[in-house]
């Protein structure tokens, strides 16, 4: 009898485990898959912390406001394992380039899909465009900007659709 309880009670203990990560994590449905999105800021902060590495950046807007933007991706373990990654991958004061999905509600977030460092090095987001025979990771693939694209970009001699724009107008 004292066998049954305490596998009863190994058995519940386990479930209530199991069930607690699951509700803590979050899907990333308020990302706009659609459209992919590119922006150009200077870091004001890098978090390589759990449960997905973030960075704060500023962008100026067609008006020149400054808007703080927080680009989110993987863990910081998958980061680093299959990108090398460390909390010196970016500075603060660094200039970066990032592509990737705007959130549909409007507010300034966005799940990174490619992080470039201005300067032309690329740092990627693991798993994204390394599975052949999906459709939208090919796509993502197809999205990638070489090394002096990226410089122009970050330099002002080459313009990229403005994000802060369409979103005014997404929301009219």
């Amino acid at each position: 009898m004292k066998a049954r309880v305490m596998v009863f009670l190994a058995l519940t203990a386990g479930l209530l485990l199991i069930s607690g990560s699951v509700l803590a994590h979050h899907s990333n449905a308020l990302s706009d898959k659609d459209r992919l999105t590119t922006l150009t800021g200077t870091v004001t902060k890098f978090a390589f912390t759990n449960p997905h590495v973030g960075i704060s950046f500023d962008v100026k807007d067609a008006q020149g406001n400054v808007v703080n933007w927080y680009a989110f991706g993987g863990s910081p373990v998958a980061l680093h394992r299959e990108g090398g990654w460390t909390n010196k991958t970016f500075q603060v004061g660094e200039q970066i380039l990032v592509r990737g999905h705007v959130n549909r509600d409007g507010k300034p977030l966005v799940l990174f899909v490619r992080l470039y460092h201005c300067n032309g090095g690329e740092m990627i987001n693991p798993g994204q465009g390394k599975i052949e025979g999906d459709e939208y990771l090919t796509r993502v693939k197809l999205e990638e900007l070489p090394p002096t694209r990226v410089m122009a970009v970050c330099s002002g001699k080459e313009k990229m659709p403005d994000v802060l724009g369409q979103l005014a107008k997404d929301k009219k």
